[in-house]
C-alpha cells in the first residue's frame, strides 16, 4: 500500500521518466534495483553509520533495560530492513546481547542479504534471512524484539507498517527504530532558512567525492552513465522497461528516501497514532550537528555526548524504543 501523499510523488516521477507501470511496482522497483547495487558499496558508504550508531544502540537498550518492566530473558530478533547487518551487529553488542536467542533478517534486497548473511556466520546465533517486506512473514512468526534502522524514511506507508510490526510483535515486546529524518529539525531548519531543507539529499551527494560529483552532473546533462551504483541503477531500470530515461539524483531520491525529500521525516507523535497499542519507552534524538559523532571534530564530539545524554529533543535524526502493552493483547 502507499499512502496519498507518497502516491502523488511517485506519480509525478513516473509522468516524468515514462513509467507505464503501478505506483505500487514503480517504487518497489527502484528500491530493490537501487539497493541491490548499493549494497556493492554499502558499508563503505555508510561508514559513519558502523562507527557512530554502536553508541546510540546503547543508548536505547540502557533507557529499554531501566524502563521495560519484565524484560524477556530470551529474545528473537526480527530485523526489518536488515541491508548488510548493521542493526542486528549493533544490538549483539549492548546489554540486550547475552538474551538474543536467535535473529530474522528480512530486506527487499537479496544482495544486501546476502552481505548480511556473511557478517551473521560470526554472531554465534541461529540466523534466517527472508527477501521481501514485512508483510511476507509468516503469520504465525512473532518476536520479542523488532528492530529497524535507516528504514522509516524508505516506507510509503508507514501506518500500514506499523500494523505489521504489530501483528508480528508479542505482548510486552520490544519496538526499536533509529537512523531517521527527525520531523522537529526538519521544520525549525525550513523555518530557518525560509524554504526546502533537503538535509538528506545532501548528505547523500556529499558521499561522492567532488570528482564524481562534477562527473554526475556532467553525464546527467549529456544523459551519460557511469559506473557508480547509481548510474547502475539506471540502466537497469532502463534495460528492464521500468522507466525509458535515466533519473536524476533528486528523483530517484525522492522514491527511495521518500519521507526525506517530501520534508516529511519521522514524528514521534505520528507513530504514538499508529502503535496505539505501545508505550514509548524512550524516544532520542542525535546529529545535533550536521554529521554523524565519528565525523566531528574531537569538541564537537563533546558536545554531541552531552546533547545525547542530556535527551535534548533538536538532533537531525530520531530514534524510539516502544512496548507493546502486554495487557492490550
Amino acid at each position: 500500500m502507499i499512502e496519498p501523499q507518497s502516491r502523488e510523488i511517485i506519480s509525478r516521477v513516473m509522468s516524468r521518466y515514462g513509467a507505464s507501470c503501478s505506483p505500487e511496482e514503480f517504487h518497489a522497483a527502484v528500491n530493490v534495483t537501487f539497493h541491490n547495487f548499493e549494497s556493492e558499496v554499502y558499508d563503505q558508504l555508510h561508514s559513519d553509520m558502523w562507527t557512530s550508531l554502536p553508541q546510540q544502540f546503547a543508548l536505547l537498550v540502557d533507557d529499554c533495560i531501566r524502563e521495560h518492566r519484565g524484560l524477556p530473558e530470551k529474545i528473537r530478533v526480527l530485523d526489518v530492513g536488515a541491508g548488510t547487518g548493521l542493526a542486528s551487529d549493533c544490538l549483539l553488542r549492548t546489554a540486550l546481547g547475552p538474551r538474543i536467542t536467535s535473529i530474522d533478517l528480512i530486506d527487499t534486497s537479496q544482495s544486501m542479504l546476502e552481505q548480511a548473511t556473511r557478517r551473521a556466520s560470526r554472531w554465534n546465533v541461529p540466523v534466517r534471512p527472508h527477501a521481501g517486506l514485512i508483510g511476507g512473514v509468516p503469520e504465525g512468526d512473532r518476536y520479542e524484539l523488532i528492530v529497524t534502522c535507516s528504514v522509516l524514511h524508505h516506507v510509503p506507508d508507514l501506518k500500514e507498517f506499523c500494523s505489521q510490526v504489530r501483528r508480528h510483535q508479542l505482548p510486552g515486546g520490544i519496538f526499536l527504530h533509529l537512523q531517521d529524518p527527525n520531523t522537529e529539525f526538519m521544520a525549525k531548519r525550513k523555518l530557518e532558512t525560509g524554504g526546502r531543507t533537503q538535509t538528506r539529499l545532501l548528505q547523500q551527494l556529499a558521499r561522492f567525492t567532488p570528482k564524481r560529483i562534477g562527473g554526475r552532473i556532467a553525464r546527467e546533462l549529456a544523459g551519460t552513465q557511469g559506473e557508480d551504483y547509481i548510474s547502475k541503477t539506471n540502466r537497469a531500470l532502463i534495460q528492464s522497461g521500468v522507466v525509458t530515461a535515466p533519473l536524476r539524483i533528486e528523483d530517484l531520491f525522492s522514491i527511495t528516501d521518500i519521507h526525506v525529500l517530501d520534508e516529511r521525516g519521522i514524528s514521534i507523535d505520528a507513530m504514538r497514532q499508529w502503535l496505539p497499542d505501545y508505550e514509548c519507552l524512550s524516544q532520542r534524538s542525535y546529529v545535533f550537528f550536521g554529521k554523524l559523532r565519528s565525523e566531528l571534530p574531537a569538541r564537537m564530539q563533546a558536545k554531541e555526548d552531552e546533547l545525547c545524554r542530556e535527551k535534548a529533543s533538536g538532533g537531525a535524526e530520531i530514534a524510539a524504543v516502544w512496548c507493546l502493552r502486554a495487557a492490550e493483547q
